[in-house]
């Protein structure tokens, strides 16, 4: 006796356990991040110095987004204004960066 699985194509699974999203109140505007540098080594670059990051804990989704900083001896962490890529309604700056 040959027996097979099938497995589900996209969107042919109908038992669903999760709830939808339910996100907060939609906030407009502008609002403070808080931001840290974090220092990492780039093998892409053969000058062999530790790069930047900016992390940005971001006030709309509850996430983390991520900004080049240039070189970690010298990062750039002037005040800086970005726009949430989950909720683009939403315009974060980090005016204080901490290490």
């Amino acid at each position: 006796m040959n027996s097979t699985t099938t497995l589900p194509l996209f969107g042919e699974d109908t038992e669903t356990d999760e709830a939808p999203i339910q996100w907060p109140p939609v906030r407009l505007g502008m609002a403070a991040a808080a931001a840290r540098v974090v220092a990492y080594r780039d093998t892409q670059f053969e000058d062999g110095q530790e790069r930047a990051l900016l992390v940005v804990d971001c006030p709309f989704c509850d996430h983390q987004h991520i900004h080049a900083a240039g070189l970690a001896s010298a990062p750039r962490v002037c005040p800086r204004a970005s726009r949430c890529v989950s909720r683009p309604t939403g315009v974060y700056y980090f005016p204080a960066v901490t290490q």
